[in-house]
C-alpha cells in the first residue's frame, strides 16, 4: 500500500506555529506550503546577515523537530534562487517514520527554552553533562565541542569571556550562508539537548570578524574550526532578594 502523502493542514500548522513562536520576535519567517516549509530571513534582520541566518538555523531545528513528532522524515535543502536570495533553507516532508522517545523529549523541550530560569546566571555543570550534550549533535558540517581552557584567550579576543563557565563551541569548516544556517540549527539542537537534561542555557554572541581574520585563528591552530556560536550551560541561579 502506498503511504499517504503529507499535507500541512490546520492542526499540523498549529503545532509548527507553536514551536516557532517560542523563538522570539526576531525569528526566521516560515512560509508553509502544501508539503514543505520555506525559511526566509526576516526583512528587518538582513542588515545582520550572519545573526539572521543563525536564527533561521534555530527555525530549521524547530521545524525538523516538529516534522519528526508528526511522524515524518524531514528532508533539508539549501536551494539557490537569485530571485529569492532571502531563502535560507527549505524543509520538505518526506516518508513516514515514527518519532523516537528522544525526539518527543526534544519537542517537549521547545517550551522550556523560554522558561524564567533561562537567562539567569548559570552555575557550571560537570564535563559529563557537557559531553552528553555535545554528543547529541547530528547536523552535517558542524561540530559542537566542549570549550578547552587553551581556547579561552582566543575566544576572549572575540569578545566572549567564558572564564568560570561551562561552555560549548559550535564550529563549521566553511563560512557560507549554508554553514551559518547549519550552525544555528546545531546551536538550537544543543539548547534542546540541554533542556531535556534539566539544565539551562544561554547563547553568548560572537562578534562578526572579517572572514580572513576568522580563518587566521583556525590556520594558526588556535581554534578547531570557524567559530559560529558559543553556548553557556548550567544550573540557573535565582536572583538574590535584597534584605
Amino acid at each position: 500500500m502506498t503511504a499517504q502523502a503529507f499535507r500541512w493542514d490546520r492542526s499540523s500548522r498549529s503545532v509548527l506555529a507553536d514551536g516557532l513562536v517560542r523563538l522570539g520576535p526576531n525569528r526566521c519567517v516560515a512560509e508553509v506550503r502544501p508539503d514543505e516549509v520555506v525559511l526566509t530571513e526576516p526583512p528587518a534582520r538582513r542588515d545582520r546577515a550572519a545573526a539572521a541566518l543563525l536564527e533561521c538555523g534555530a527555525a530549521l531545528s524547530t521545524t525538523w523537530t516538529v516534522v519528526r513528532v508528526l511522524g515524518r522524515e524531514p528532508v533539508v535543502a539549501f536551494p539557490y534562487d537569485p530571485d529569492r536570495s532571502d531563502v535560507a533553507a527549505v524543509v520538505r516532508v518526506g516518508g513516514a517514520r515514527g518519532p523516537s522517545s528522544g525526539e518527543w523529549a526534544r519537542y517537549a523541550a521547545l517550551r522550556k527554552l523560554g522558561e524564567p530560569g533561562h537567562g539567569k546566571p548559570l552555575r557550571p555543570v560537570s564535563l559529563a553533562v557537557l559531553g552528553a550534550v555535545s554528543g547529541d549533535g547530528f547536523w552535517p558540517e558542524t561540530d559542537v565541542r566542549i570549550v578547552r581552557p587553551d581556547w579561552a584567550p582566543t575566544l576572549k579576543q572575540f569578545g566572549a569571556d567564558v572564564t568560570g563557565h561551562s561552555s560549548l563551541l559550535v564550529t563549521t569548516p566553511g563560512d557560507s550562508r549554508r554553514h551559518h544556517v547549519l550552525a544555528g540549527a546545531a546551536l538550537h539542537s544543543a539548547r534542546l539537548a540541554t533542556a531535556v537534561r534539566g539544565f539551562a542555557s544561554q547563547v553568548l554572541p560572537l562578534p562578526r570578524l572579517a572572514p580572513a581574520e576568522r580563518a587566521r585563528y583556525v590556520e594558526d591552530g588556535l581554534l578547531p574550526g570557524l567559530p559560529q556560536a558559543l553556548l553557556l550551560i548550567g544550573l540557573a541561579t535565582p536572583k538574590r532578594k535584597k534584605p
